[in-house]
């Protein structure tokens, strides 16, 4: 009988209202229990459902150390999802992402961001079916996300990636080669870097540094009588209905 864990839909929406930020990783070597899929699928985020299915590409992989089975994706860092958005997850080099879990997005989430999306070329594919073609894979190409985002509206930030292999040590700096290509260091060192940091809110964030606000008039009637922090009507406590304010925030990314 298989274990469940003790992450409930429940227990992620009391850490998700608190604020807390998760930073889930998924492997294709040990198929995710149905309590996180099912979690998962709550998020519009929906994983193979024979749950034993990997990513693999044979035109981007790693000839090094996957030679055969074509299931260690060499990508480019993450691009901009929008050309008004700025990019916490770009940078120079390639990431490998070894024997990943693919995720398919729907669209009923506009809090729900794909970070990193496979090749056109990518399939999900199932190991253990013994055909030579796959005639139906769970999803194919840019349908596959392997890195997905969620920031929810108080700001809670959740990150599904689906290759825990990318964090291990043995793929920071690991010499990896292309089809065709020379032997490089992969960049899994800095991505990982900057998905955690994302994640745990240590970047783009927008920190408050000071916040002013007082009645429109003050300024107004103020005026030559010396400053409205001065006269005692900055940031007063309360408001009344229908007066108009003038504020002022000062932030930092």
């Amino acid at each position: 009988m298989e274990s469940e864990p003790s992450t409930t839909s429940f227990s992620f929406r009391q850490n998700q209202k608190n604020h807390g930020n998760i930073l889930l990783t998924l492997s294709a070597d040990s198929p995710a229990p149905s309590a996180i899929s099912s979690l998962l699928l709550e998020l519009d985020i929906q994983l193979p459902p024979d749950r034993t299915s990997l990513v693999v590409d044979h035109f981007n992989y790693d000839t090094n150390s996957a030679s055969d089975k074509h299931d260690v994706l060499l990508l480019p860092q993450s691009s901009a999802v929008r050309s008004d958005v700025r990019n916490y997850f770009g940078g120079d080099g390639v990431v490998a992402f070894p024997r990943a879990v693919a995720q398919e997005l729907g669209s009923s989430s506009p809090l729900l961001t794909p970070v990193v999306r496979a090749p056109d070329t990518a399939y999900s594919y199932n190991p253990k079916e013994e055909a030579v073609t796959v005639e139906e894979p769970f999803a194919v190409g840019s349908q596959i996300s392997l890195v997905s985002s969620l920031q929810a509206r108080n700001s809670a930030r959740f990150t599904v990636l689906g290759s825990v292999e990318v964090l291990e040590n043995a793929w920071f700096d690991a010499k990896v080669k292309a089809p065709g290509a020379k032997d490089i260091m992969t960049s899994n060192r800095n991505f990982a870097k900057h998905l955690s940091a994302w994640t745990f809110k240590e970047i783009g964030v927008l920190k408050v540094g000071k916040v002013e606000h007082h009645l429109s008039s003050i300024e107004e009637n103020s005026a030559g009588n010396g400053s409205i922090a001065q006269l005692g009507y900055l940031n007063p406590q309360i408001y009344r209905i229908k007066n108009d304010v003038v504020g002022l925030l000062d932030h930092l990314l």
